[in-house]
């Protein structure tokens, strides 16, 4: 069973937002963007962009090089089909 994407979008904004707390959001939707991604019709391959874009550009201000790839990988593990 593949997971929905939507469904998985939503589990990655919660867990940004334990890192980045409300700016999350604007965070998450910039990357959208960025894939030309609408996060109500979301597709699989479109959050799997979305999570390659987190772990280069986003995460490793924060979390470093290795704490953005292994976030990447737990996300790109939820999507599903497209290991990191």
């Amino acid at each position: 069973m593949t997971p929905d994407p939507g469904e998985v979008y939503g589990r990655i904004l919660a867990d940004m937002k334990m890192i980045w707390g409300e700016m999350a959001s604007a965070m998450l939707r910039k990357r959208l963007r960025d894939v030309s991604a609408d996060a109500a019709r979301l597709t699989a391959d479109q959050l799997r962009a979305v999570v390659h874009l987190l772990e280069e550009k986003t995460l490793p201000s924060v979390l470093g090089p290795e704490g953005a790839e292994l976030k990447a990988r737990l996300w790109m593990s939820w999507v599903g089909n497209g290991q990191a």
